[in-house]
């Protein structure tokens, strides 16, 4: 219970403070994409990456989807998807008012599973997810120590932080 708290005000206090988040970025948006973001990933990642990938679905009558790249808060890529897996993708749209976890929580919960069993974690990959429309969005993130090391693959609500899948870290914090 303990735990939950703690990742709860912590949560809170960082979601508030971090105009360089993920939470930031997707709100930064045009109205056009807003409402439908199939799905949001980044690399080196310590906390916020320099660079985040978007996958929308544009509203209105060019209702295609899109590949975005967004560097500091800027679109510097806006493309129509050519990828196979974008188009036949089940993923639905994320429901951004549902996202309570921004990308540096969800950092600081795996680092506090790597502090937990005596490692540290260097950097993350983030993917942001959600696989239904009554479903919560889901962060996925890949954890590596501060050589470049692949730690493992921890996955956490958005909406609470809730850790759901972690083959990362054997003992919790």
């Amino acid at each position: 219970m303990k735990a939950i708290l703690a990742i709860a005000a912590l949560t809170a206090t960082l979601h508030a403070a971090d105009p360089s988040g993920a939470l930031a970025g997707l709100q930064n948006l045009p109205a056009k994409y807003r409402d439908g973001v199939l799905k949001l990933s980044a690399d080196n990642a310590d906390p916020n990456p320099d660079t985040w990938y978007l996958v929308v679905q544009r509203s209105g009558d060019d209702a295609n989807i899109r590949n975005l790249t967004v560097a500091d808060g800027q679109i510097t890529s806006d493309r129509r998807t050519l990828g196979f897996r974008e188009i036949f993708s089940q993923a639905s749209p994320i429901s951004l008012a549902k996202v309570s976890v921004d990308s540096r929580d969800a950092f600081g919960i795996a680092q506090r599973y790597a502090e937990a069993n005596g490692r540290k974690v260097g950097s993350v990959s983030f993917a942001l997810q959600q696989s239904g429309g009554s479903a919560a969005p889901v962060w996925s993130i890949w954890c590596y120590g501060p050589s470049g090391s692949y730690l493992g693959l921890m996955k956490l609500l958005a909406t609470d932080g809730t850790v759901i899948y972690n083959d990362a870290f054997a003992r919790k914090p």
